[in-house]
């Protein structure tokens, strides 16, 4: 690990978004100057990715020795990431505080500081036909511990010998939140998130009743530990950056399916008016 330059002092927001200055401003104080909107640049929720990192060890190997697996979990990976709507878990810093006292009167200083420890973390997802996310929650769960037996057997990964030393360490998911600006470009905050173990499968989805026809929403639920610092940032800036050479954000850039190859259903046209009545006409493709 790099140690610190002599003297130098570290910027610990180093790869987040660089704040504007604005101290030649008055802001709210006095008369509003509401013509000079520069100094007005406020934080805006609602902006974000989710990456899969890392998936549990075990169902790596599930995916690599079956199709069927493989095909089932790359699809639930890529829903993760490409369907995400937002991430719920997050917590504050906060602080406990201890009394000075003369024996007369008091004050209260700060004497402790904590961040988040092991948290659950909630996302919203649809979940599609044929039960991706469920499917691979209650196979994750089985495979951990058979909800019978409380047995730990990898859907036979142990037994086979494939798996020669289950643990906790494959069983778990890593994941990296990022929450940028508005223009998707700059980070904000980034956590990456270890230990990460999805805490139930939505087997309530089969609850039916006739003529209640509905898509189901499921809450994702994820125990995990988010950890946030300087590299965590700059690292989430780099994968933002390769995430944005990928992707069109401008929807008037944007070629829907269909329109390179667009026609008419009738590739002739029959025309009208003196002259020109009947005259036929073929779409040339152009």
């Amino acid at each position: 690990m790099a140690g610190r330059t002599a003297g130098a002092v570290n910027f610990i927001f180093d790869g987040t978004k660089e704040i504007r200055d604005l101290t030649n401003y008055a802001l709210f104080r006095g008369v509003t100057d509401w013509a000079q909107l520069y100094q007005f640049n406020q934080f805006e929720s609602g902006y974000g990715l989710f990456l899969v990192l890392t998936i549990p060890e075990f169902l790596k190997k599930l995916r690599d020795k079956s199709d069927q697996y493989r095909k089932l979990i790359d699809t639930y990976v890529h829903v993760l990431e490409y369907e995400f709507r937002g991430l719920d878990g997050i917590d504050n810093m906060t602080s406990e505080t201890a009394e000075l006292t003369n024996g007369v009167k008091s004050i209260n200083v700060i004497n402790k500081v904590n961040s988040q420890s092991g948290s659950t973390f909630s996302m919203r997802y649809f979940e599609k036909s044929g039960s991706i996310m469920t499917k691979v929650h209650e196979l994750f769960l089985r495979g951990i511990k058979d909800p019978t037996t409380q047995v730990k057997h990898y859907h036979g990964l142990i037994e086979d010998g494939t798996i020669t030393e289950p643990g906790f360490d494959k069983e778990v998911f890593s994941f990296l939140y990022i929450v940028t600006d508005n223009t998707l470009m700059n980070v904000e905050k980034a956590f990456y998130i270890v230990a990460a173990q999805p805490t139930n499968a939505d087997l309530n989805i089969y609850n039916i009743e006739r003529g209640d026809i509905g898509f189901k929403e499921l809450s994702v639920e994820f125990s995990g530990f988010p950890i946030t610092n300087t590299i965590i940032n700059q690292k989430a800036q780099s994968l933002l950056d390769w995430v944005r050479q990928g992707t069109i954000w401008d929807e008037s850039e944007m070629t829907y399916t269909g329109v390179k190859h667009m026609t008419p259903y009738h590739t002739t046209l029959t025309g009208n008016g003196e002259g020109n009545t009947g005259k036929k006409t073929s779409w040339s493709g152009k």
